[in-house]
């Protein structure tokens, strides 16, 4: 009797030790299947960091008459992936920032061919995700005042004949895929204390696809709007206007 009940004990044990390493075994599994998962998602995600984005800058100026003609081609954009942060601010300093649909570079290019006289320059900017940078547009002032509706001015009274334009970049990937660009007009050695303007009412963000072009334009028949004193200048007493684009890449 009592080899048998040792029998039955010793037959409940081990099949009570088999159930106890299979169910550890399944644990096992689980918890290495997680930590595989983890490291591929942690491989996945730090295989992006470290690229950089690539802005390629066009500086386009022409004469004044040529600069309407090529800036109707603003025309042909994506309204709908441009952000700006205060339209009617946007809409008061004629400046226009847009996302060029699939044919304007080639419009572009038909149209430059008819351009009696022009300056064509092109730069990059190199920058790590999520970092700033400046693209200079040039020395010159084009108009004696404009008006701003910022933080700090309504109107800008001046007597500078020179003061650097530029415009202040900052990019960022995003995880659908798109690229965010946040675009600033800034003015260098504009204020009285020799500092620089920078417009941050006038900041836009742009989500565009990689390759995709950002086109800076607007109104500048204003001699007193924003646009006209970024974009425009005076070369040997005639009136010069700049069109501006930069397409970001990953690279």
């Amino acid at each position: 009797m009592f080899k048998s009940l040792s029998l039955i004990l010793c037959s409940c044990f081990l099949l009570t030790g088999c159930i106890t390493t299979q169910s550890s075994s399944g644990s096992h599994h689980d918890r290495v299947s997680r930590e595989i998962a983890e490291i591929l998602a942690k491989s996945e995600q730090d295989a992006t960091v470290g690229d950089n984005i690539k802005i390629t800058v066009n500086l386009l100026t022409t004469s004044v008459t040529d600069y309407f003609a090529i800036n109707a081609l603003m025309q042909r954009t994506y309204g709908d992936v441009t952000v700006t942060n205060r339209p009617e601010i946007d809409t008061e300093s004629g400046l226009q920032i847009v996302v060029a649909g699939e044919d304007f570079r080639a419009q572009l290019d038909i149209a430059k061919r008819k351009l009696k006289s022009s300056e064509d320059s092109e730069l990059f900017l190199l920058l790590a995700d999520g970092a700033t940078g400046s693209i200079n547009i040039g020395k010159e002032i084009a108009v004696p005042r404009f008006f701003y509706s910022g933080r700090w001015y309504n109107s800008i009274n001046y007597e500078f004949r020179s003061a650097g334009r530029s415009l202040e970049i900052s990019a960022r990937k995003l995880p659908s895929g798109l690229i965010e660009m946040e675009l600033t007009p800034v003015f260098s050695r504009f204020l009285n204390d020799g500092g620089d303007l920078k417009m941050t009412e006038l900041s836009t963000t742009v989500r565009a696809r990689p390759g995709q072009t950002v086109v800076i334009g607007g109104d500048t028949s204003s001699d007193e709007n924003v646009a006209r004193a970024l974009l425009g200048y005076s070369k040997t007493g005639e009136m010069r206007e700049t069109l501006i684009t930069a397409t970001p890449r990953i690279k």
